[in-house]
This record gives structure tokens, sequence and C-alpha cells, in this order.
């Protein structure tokens, strides 16, 4: 009894044992599922979803495409009407239905396309085209593309797929551009009088929807004997019409191409022999494209067609169908196929339909769940890496040690082996919108995790006989987004601004293509009336133009006086896989004055004759200095009224200046603001101009306002000196003519033009405008500029004072010295500087801002070293000092802080002369307080002691033009009055007006 036990126990482990050695394949790249057995849908089977790229083709639109206007070509492929095209016959046997040739319906023609996909897996065609397979995502005439159809296959009992037209058909919903599962319905379908594919009929649609396609993917596994586990062949077998092009990684296996009735092709794997059948007369002729002779079709065997079983056997392999129906007759489609399937494990990654293409890497990490409910990375896992034209790419890839694989956009992997558990997938790469998605087989499943970054799905025991698919889908979205940009000039310079460098981080994959007025259309799909790559627009105020790097650069060409708008435009490629289809996206640039603008002397062209433009010169002016800088400005929306430019300037503004030394000789420019500065450079040689002021754009005789300017300075050469103002304009525009004249009592003297000033260019400008954001967004905003001479010179804005005053002014020339400050003040005359104030060293000016609000306010200083030296200056505000060291001529503006009183002390720490031109004071908000300055003991105690002075009366004071020096109309002399003084503070500011012609 013993033995017989133990004998029965060796049968069963044998038994045993044997089924372990058996393979059991699981999981696929498809979906399977049951349909319901109701109405008119298949029969209770298994059924299997291979994924497939569904199109649907106009004939005559996409033909047009192919044509490109230029007419039929025998090197064109077409889609036809057999019946009704008869300029197809003259297109040779590439587009010519097989009723035009000897034997009906069963001639191939061979050679359409070549026998190797690209290393991307794209189809290649030796005929032109407008792109029949093309990625999904180029736009082409006549084509229409579905993505992601899970195209159903019967499963039998025998482990065959099938799709047979002649039993089942489907029906593609329009609507649905990408991820639709078809339905599998019974019975064959008929379209009016002709059968049975037609997928984009629906029933009941007697009008045959003709000239569509395929694009089908299927992997597979194999055993080099070519055998599946029962040891029965693994075959493919197709049947159908028109063109069927069969490739196995990318080699081209069966070719059934042209335009002609069902032809069957097939391959055995275990015997390798491929060959091609008809079903009426089993004799197949081939017509090698190009040519007319016809042939019997042969067999052909896998091997000499590249194929090796034993490297098939390594892995996972994909058959690829390439399908068209495009003779518009009969539509047979029979796919047949035991190609061994397993479970897996499928990570798709794709961009949305508006996002910009990018060949960079997009990093993932896969992980699974320990036992203690932990994910932990799954290292040196094998997968097939799939491009996004459904071809492998490589099958021996692994996963690092951290479970990371890297995926570019359209690109799938496979993995296969999977243990039961629960998955992770995590994208690692950021700077998008991402969209997950998981599926088992066509049921949706899994969660959304980690913050959007990461998609968990659990893979169950597989108790079926048919392989089951898990899918994780992750779409990464992230728009074109061009942020607006705005530059702001305060100087008449040109300037250079990367626009892309606040661009999101999407847009960085898009190309610039050039820019236009800001009145363009903004056409996703074209750029007309754009301009390419460096070349110039122009604008109202300037011109502009862009180039690869992003980089606008705008010049000035016109005093401005509102905003220039321009549009700049990128290009970008969407889709997954190839870049294809070009998209636009657009950004604008404003470019505005700032609330002040300095004008070169050589702004706009010597021949200018428009004032509006640049400065009009009469004939009698040249020009002095040195080479000429040209450099740009910076493009830095902050610190109005200061450039690094100009930084370094000793002398002239940028080197140059205008002058004439010529009787008449006139200077006219025309301005839109409140006031305007005109700087020159003084010294003892220079003459006296006259300046008029005119309303609009033109010179008449009529004048606004007349000033006559003497711009000798006895203490030494100065250089960037504002000698001439207009200011408190209402807002407007204004014209000024210069007019230099005479030395005085008959003797020429030189003028210098430097370069203008122009404030408030726009007036006063709303919150919620273009400019009114710049502004605000710099501490700019409702700008007011004080000239501080002129204020602490107003003897309305000086308290009364009865003490000694401590502080004192730098005096241009007294009596026994020239350029020194005094203890006893003589005679003067009014030679020098009119508009600025100016101290030495120790000396000081001491100031109050009338309404300052601490919490409201910004305010900068402008100054100056008029003799471009080295200067320190001491700015002394309640407890706080600060330190400013400057060497430039030009005047610049510097920001203070006054303390909570709005209190300022400005000293000069060197033996260098220091210039004190405006106060600039910004407030964050809209206001209608004019702030001024005033002056008092408690300031003036900060600064150096000035004694009590006495005052005497220059009667030989002379700084007016006489009409025999100038014809004009109605001249006024001016004439100075002494003025009593009744305090010691009223005193000096007698005396200084007397010093500086107030």
């Amino acid at each position: 009894m013993k033995k017989i036990i133990n004998k029965f126990l060796a049968i069963t482990m044998a038994f045993l044992t044997a089924l372990a050695v058996i393979p059991f394949y699981g999981v696929s790249v498809s979906h399977a599922t049951k349909v319901n057995n109701s109405s008119n849908k298949s029969a209770d089977n298994d059924i299997k979803y291979f994924s497939t790229t569904m199109y649907n083709f106009n004939k005559g639109l996409f033909n047009n495409a192919t044509d490109e206007g230029k007419g039929k070509s025998e090197n064109n492929f077409y889609f036809v009407n057999e019946n009704t095209d008869s300029w197809a016959q003259g297109t040779g046997a590439l587009n010519r239905a097989n009723t035009y040739f000897a034997y009906t319906y069963n001639v191939l023609v061979q050679g359409i396309v070549k026998n190797r996909l690209t290393d991307d897996g794209k189809l290649q065609f030796n005929y032109k085209n407008a792109g029949v397979f093309e990625s999904p995502e180029k736009q082409i005439s006549g084509r229409e593309v579905y993505q992601n159809v899970q195209f159903p296959f019967v499963k039998d009992a025998n482990g065959y797929y099938e799709f047979n037209s002649s039993k089942n058909h489907v029906h593609v919903d329009k609507s649905k551009k990408n991820g639709q599962t078809l339905t599998l319905e019974s019975g064959k379908q008929t379209v009016g009088s002709v059968s049975s594919f037609f997928p984009f009929n629906a029933d009941g649609n007697y009008s045959p929807d003709y000239h569509f396609g395929m694009n089908m993917s299927i992997p597979f596994y194999i055993n080099e004997n070519g055998k599946d586990e029962n040891n029965n062949p693994i075959k493919f077998e197709f049947s159908g019409d028109d063109d069927v092009w069969v490739f196995i990684n990318g080699k081209l296996v069966l070719d059934l191409g042209g335009i002609h009735g069902a032809i069957d092709g097939s391959i055995d794997f275990s015997t390798g022999e491929v060959k091609y059948g008809f079903n009426k007369t089993n004799n197949v002729k081939v017509i090698k494209a190009g040519q007319t002779t016809q042939t019997d079709a042969t067999s052909t065997t896998l091997q000499k067609l590249g194929i090796d079983m034993a490297e098939l056997a390594k892995g996972e392999n994909n058959l690829q169908i390439f399908y068209l129906e495009r003779g518009a007759g009969e539509s047979n489609c029979k796919i047949k196929f035991n190609l061994q399937q397993r479970d897996s494990l499928e990570v798709n990654k794709t961009l949305g339909s508006t996002t910009p293409h990018t060949d960079n890497n997009f990093e993932f990490q896969l992980l699974k769940q320990n036992q203690n409910g932990q994910y932990e990375p799954v290292g040196n896992k094998a997968y097939t890496l799939y491009t996004a034209n459904n071809s492998i790419e490589s099958n021996n890839y692994k996963t690092d040690k951290n479970g990371k694989f890297y995926l570019k956009a359209g690109q799938r992997v496979n993995f296969t082996s999977n243990q039961i558990g629960k998955y992770k997938v995590v994208e690692l790469t950021g700077g998008y919108e991402k969209t997950w998605s998981g599926r088992k087989e066509s049921i949706a499943t899994g969660n959304i995790s980690d913050n959007k970054n990461a998609y968990e799905i659990q893979i169950s025991e597989n108790d079926t006989k048919t392989a089951t698919r898990y899918t994780v889908n992750c779409i990464n979205s992230a728009d074109v987004t061009l942020n607006d940009d705005t530059i702001v000039l305060d100087y008449g310079k040109t300037v250079r601004h990367n626009v892309r460098t606040n661009d999101n981080t999407s847009s960085q994959n898009a190309s610039v293509y050039g820019i236009g007025s800001g009145d363009l259309a903004k056409n996703v799909e074209s750029a007309t009336g754009y301009s390419k790559l460096d070349t110039d627009v122009d604008l109202h105020n300037g011109k502009i133009k862009i180039d690869e790097d992003g980089v606008v650069e705008y010049t000035p060409t016109r005093f401005m006086n509102s905003v220039d708008k321009a549009n700049y435009v990128v290009s970008y490629q969407v889709g997954n896989g190839n870049r294809q289809d070009t998209r636009y996206a657009y950004g604008t640039v404003n470019v505005l004055p700032a609330t002040s603008v300095y004008y070169e002397d050589d702004f706009g062209t010597e021949d200018n004759t428009d004032s509006t433009v640049g400065i009009v010169w009469s004939n009698g002016w040249g020009t002095t200095g040195g080479n000429k800088d040209n450099k740009e400005q910076s493009s830095a929306n902050k610190n109005y009224g200061w450039d690094e430019l100009y930084k370094n300037d000793k002398t002239y503004s940028d080197e140059t200046a205008h002058y004439s030394d010529v009787k008449g000789a006139t200077a006219t420019f025309t301005f839109k603001g409140t006031a305007v500065d005109v700087y020159s450079r003084t010294n003892g040689d220079v003459g006296l101009i006259r300046a008029v002021l005119y309303k609009g754009t033109e010179v008449t005789k009529s004048a606004y306002q007349m000033k006559y300017i003497d711009n000798v300075s006895q203490s030494g050469d100065y250089y960037q000196i504002p000698t001439l103002s207009f200011d408190d304009l209402e807002y407007g525009t204004y014209t000024v003519q210069i007019t230099a004249g005479a030395k005085g009592q008959g003797t020429t003297g030189t003028y210098y033009l430097d370069g203008i000033r122009v404030y408030n260019p726009l007036g006063n400008v709303d919150a919620n405008s273009v400019a009114g954001k710049a502004y605000s967004e710099a501490g700019e905003s409702n700008a007011q500029y004080i000239s501080v001479r002129k204020d602490l010179l107003d003897s309305t804005k000086v308290n009364d004072l009865e003490a000694s005053i401590n502080g004192s002014l730098f005096i241009d020339k007294s009596e026994n010295k020239v350029g020194d400050k005094t203890e006893d003040i003589g005679t003067y005359k009014d030679y020098g500087p009119k508009n600025e104030v100016y101290v030495k060293e120790n000396q000081g000016v001491a100031f109050k801002i009338k309404e300052y609000d601490l919490d409201n306010n910004k305010v900068f200083i402008g100054l100056k070293s008029p003799q471009g030296k080295d200067v320190r200056v001491k700015v002394t505000s309640g407890e706080h000092i600060q330190y400013i060291n400057l060497s430039s001529a030009a005047d610049l503006y510097y920001e203070i802080t006054p303390n909570e009183d709005g209190n300022v002390v400005i000293e000069n720490m060197t033996d260098n002369l220091l210039s004190i031109t405006k106060v600039r004071i910004t407030s964050k908000n809209a206001t209608t307080i004019k702030n001024s300055l005033i002056s008092t003991p408690e300031l003036m105690s900060y600064v150096e002691k000035f004694d009590s002075l006495s005052v005497k009366q220059d009667n030989n004071k002379d700084d007016s033009l006489g009409k025999d020096d100038i014809d004009i109309e109605n001249p006024e002399d001016k004439n100075d009055e002494a003025v009593k003084p009744v305090s010691i503070w009223q005193k000096i500011m007698e005396s200084i007006k007397i010093w500086f012609g107030k």
C-alpha cells in the first residue's frame, strides 16, 4: 500500500512540476472586456482592444494640399474615385484602380513606401503626399485625426484575436478626437450597395464616407520556434483593401500597396513564410511603383526580410499596421493573429494640444507599496520604450536603482512581469499642469496623489486567460504666456530690453518670430503683418525691432509725448514626438517717457525741419566735444533721472554739444509737458541768448513767455548747467526758440546747447493706465519737480528770522575774490548760473518739505559736479545721515529719505563745487497737495555760520539783450529793483537774489 501511495505522490508531483514549467503569459498593451449580448452588439466573447490612430480624409482638399497648386503628377500619391477619376489613369499604377489593369482587383503596387520606418517610427513614402500618416498634431488640409482609439478584436477559444468586417463592424465618433473606445457591433456593414468596412459611417447612412486610414500597434512576445505554449504556429493574417503595409520592429514585412480588391497577406512565424493570396483566383500580380510590367507575387521569408527569430525571442516586439481605403470602392478589413500578449503596466507621456513641443526628457519614478504601506523605488526594472509613432525604440531599458526612467513627449513605456500590489508613478519634472488618468483595460481605475504629481494604481491577480493591460496617462499642459513688458525712458537714447525674461517657462520652448505695431491682430495660426527678426517697425515716438533672443531695441525718433505699443510674436510647435504644427503667441511691449526725459543736443538729425522730432538748427551752429559715446540707456524701471550711462560725464553730456557764436542763430524745438530745462556750458566767454516760449507747434508773432539769459560765469568753466528754464506751465504743447546774441556791449559771445529736459511729458496719468502702473511700480507716481534755488529764494516761503543765520551759499563773483564765500557782500553782477544752487566745501542748504508724508512720498534730489570732479555729499535728516559720492557733470537724481517732518540738510564735504538742482517728490496716492520747500533756523544750524552781511546794489547790472542786438517784436527789458530787507534772513535772501538774478 505504501508503494502505491508513494507512486501516486510521485506522479502527482511530476504533474504539478510539468504545470509549473508551462509558460503563462499575462499582461497586454490592450484592454479586454466583454460586450453585452444584447441588441446588435457582438456575441459574448472575450474582446481585446488595441491602440490605434484613425484618419478620415477629404479627397479633394488633401489632393490639393499634395499638389500645392502645381497640378496632378505621376510622382504624387493621391486618393481617387475608381469610377469617376479618369485623370488618375495618367498618374500610372500608383493611383490607378485595378479595374484599369488586365487582371481585375488582384494587382499589388509595391514600393510605394520604403522598407524601413524612421528611427522614430514614421512611415516613409517614396511618393509625394501632403502627409497621410504624419503626426496627429500637424494640421493638414483634408485630414482629420482621431488619436488613442481603442479598436476591438474578438479573442476565440484557440487564442486568436480577430476583427473581420464581414462579421462585425465599428463606428468612430467624429466628435471625439482623442481617447474613444469603439464598440464592436455584430454583422457586416453595408452602405448603399457597397460593403463592408466604413468606420466613419453611421448605420443607416447610405452615402459612403470613403477615404480613411489606420495606424495600429500590436505589441507581442514570441518564442524562437515561432510557436505558442500549445505548440501551435504563431500567425498573422490580413485580408482587405486598399493599401496595407505591415512592419515588424520597423521593417517592412507585408507590402499590399495599391488600389485593389481584398488581397490576402500572411506571416507564419513558425516557418518564417510570408505570402500573398487572392480569394478569387489565388493568383496575385505585382507591379512595381513607377513601372508597367506585372509579375506574379511570390512568397518570401522573414529571414530574407531581415527578421531574426532569435532577436524577436529576446523581448517585446511591435507589429505595426498602416491601412488605407483609397479607391472609393468596396472596403474590406480582416485582421487575425495569435501573437502572444502579456500583462503590462503602460505609462504614457503626452503634451496638451496647445502646449509647446519640447525635446527635453520628462523624469519619472516607479514606486511600489511595501507591507508597511510605504512606497519604495522599483529599481532595475526592465521596460520597453515606444516612440510617438507607436514603434519600439528599445526593448532593453531598465529603471535605475531609484526606479527612475525618462520619457519624451509622445513616448510610452511598457512594464511587464509586474508583481501584484499598489504602484505609484511619479513625474518629477515641474513647470506644467498635470492631468492624470488610469485604466485597467477600458475601466477607469487608480487615483491622483502627491499634489497632482503622481498616480497610484492597483495591479491585481489575473485570473483570466486574457492578458490585462494597466495604463497610466500623464498629460502636461502649459500654454505659452507672454507677459507684457513696459519700458520707461528717462533719456532720449536707444534702449535694449529682453522681453522673454518674464515669460512663463513653457514659452522658452518657443522661438522669437518678429514684432509689429500694437494694432495688429494676434492670430494663433499666422503672424501676418509682423516684421521678421532685426527689422525696424515705426511707431509714433520711435522705432523698434527684436532679435532671436527676444531683445527688443527701441530708439526714440521724436520728443516723446505718448505711449508706444508694439506686439512681439513667438512661434512654437505643438505635438508629441516630432514637432509638428506651428502656433503663434503674442506679448505686448509698451514704451513710454518717464516723468522727465533728457534729450541730447544731437537728438534727431542735423537737417531736421520738424521741431516735434528734434531740435531744428538754423545756419551758424557747429558741434564740439570728444567722440560720441552713443551708449544705450538702462531699461530698468527705477531711479528715473539716473543712468549708468551718465555717471562719468566730466564735461558735455555724452561728450558733445552744439554751439554758436553767430548772432541771430536759432535752435527750435517743440515739447509736450509742464516744464523744460535747457542745459549749457558757462564760462567767461559765453554770450547772451533770448528764449521765447510759444503755445502750440509753431513759431508765431505772439509769444507766451520771453526770457533773456546771460550765461557768463566769472568763477570757472562749468558744464551741463540748466541756465534756461520754463516751468510751472499748464500741461500742453509748447515750442521754444532760442536765439544766440551778443556777449554784451556789442561783443560776440558763444552759446552752448548741450541738452534739454522735458518734465511730465504725459501730464497727469490715470493710475490704472499703462503709464500709471509703470510709474507706480517704480515709485514715481504723481511726480512734482521743485527748483531748490527758486523756492529757497522766495521770501513768501521763508520764515521771518530775526536771529543770526548759520549757513552760506557759493557766490560766483565778489568784489575781492572770484568763486568763494565772503563775509562782506560787495557789488555783484548777475553773471553765471540761474536755476541751481552751488555750495562749496562745508557749505550747504537746509529745507523742509512742506506737506511731506513719510508713508506716501518718495524724495529724489538732483545733484551734479559742474566741473566733473569728485564730490562727497552729506545728507542729514533727523538722526539719519546718508553719504553720496558723485563726479558727474550730468544732472542726476538720487533718492534721499527726509525724516518724518520732511527736514533735509545737504552739505558739500569736499573742496570741489556741488550743484543742487531740483527736488522730485512722488506720491503713492493721487493728491492735490502741492509740495514746496521752506527753511527754518533749526535746519540752518546744521551748516557753517553765515554772518550778517551788508548789501550793495549793482547799478551796472546788464543781463538782457537790447533791441539793437536782436530784432524781435515788442521785447521787454528786464529791470531789477532793490528791496529793502526787513530781517537778517530776508537780507541774505535779497543778496542772493542779486547774486543769482532772481
